[in-house]
């Protein structure tokens, strides 16, 4: 059953038909109220939850659901939804636990693949017998080297997710290896014929951000991020601060 929480009849209304069409069951909720009685008393498997339910715009309403949510059910899929997105609110429904964060108006067809991938990289997984070079068979790790159980879960969640169009945040320390595990994520995805573009961004500003590209070539970034045009991988610090972050870019055109 997918939840769909909205304090506006029409917003409800527009996705249960679209999502009872693609033979999924759907309850809904007007308010957080109504919408953690049904979360308590039922698993959903997605919950499409809109960040603001009076006249207030800032999210902040759909952040304290967010963690609610979140303690009663920490393994069902939440993607966040607005008309008044920004990068700020973004990144923060993400840190909150937020599997994705849509703008309304949406694309339809959009919505559906973020909510089948979603579904798709929370689905219970079944134990398969044999060894971790066994279930990573046909995985190429690109110069990852190691067989540690850490790596292995990591190698794990890498051979669920580079088949699909999720997006994808790498987290660590430098010199942790994000950079291999996005080379990884795209020679093992369906873009890798298409070229890995490689762009350094820096934060300067608490309040806004100020991006500096280095990049190899004497190609324009508006050039390279066309090029990049299918796909994003951020792999950033962990530092609260987002001192410093890179991103490596994987598309194939």
């Amino acid at each position: 059953m997918i939840l769909i929480i909205d304090d506006d009849s029409a917003i409800r209304s527009s996705l249960s038909f679209m999502l009872k069409r693609a033979k999924y069951e759907v309850e809904t909720a007007s308010g957080p109220k109504e919408a953690i009685e049904i979360i308590r008393r039922t698993a959903p498997q997605l919950i499409l939850m809109d960040m603001n339910f009076t006249l207030s715009t800032s999210g902040e309403e759909g952040l304290t659901l967010l963690r609610q949510t979140r303690i009663f059910r920490p393994d069902v899929p939440v993607i966040l939804m607005t008309a008044w997105g920004s990068i700020r609110l973004a990144v923060q429904g993400m840190q909150a636990g937020a599997f994705d964060f849509i703008t309304k108006p949406w694309n339809n067809a959009a919505l559906m693949q973020r909510i089948e991938t979603a579904l798709e990289l929370t689905a219970p997984q079944k134990e398969t017998p044999g060894s971790a070079d066994q279930k990573h068979a046909g995985f190429d790790r690109h110069r990852i080297i190691g067989k540690s159980r850490a790596l292995n879960e990591v190698l794990d969640t890498l051979c669920r997710i580079a088949p699909t169009n999720a997006p994808v945040l790498i987290t660590g320390e430098s010199g942790t290896g994000k950079e291999l595990i996005a080379e990884a994520l795209h020679v093992n995805s369906r873009r890798a014929s298409g070229p890995f573009v490689k762009v350094n961004l820096e934060e300067s500003h608490k309040a806004c951000l100020k991006v500096k590209c280095s990049v190899t070539g004497k190609e324009p970034l508006r050039m390279l991020l066309q090029t990049a045009s299918a796909g994003l991988k951020w792999p950033t610090g962990e530092r609260s601060s987002w001192m410093r972050s890179e991103s490596w870019i994987s598309v194939a055109r």
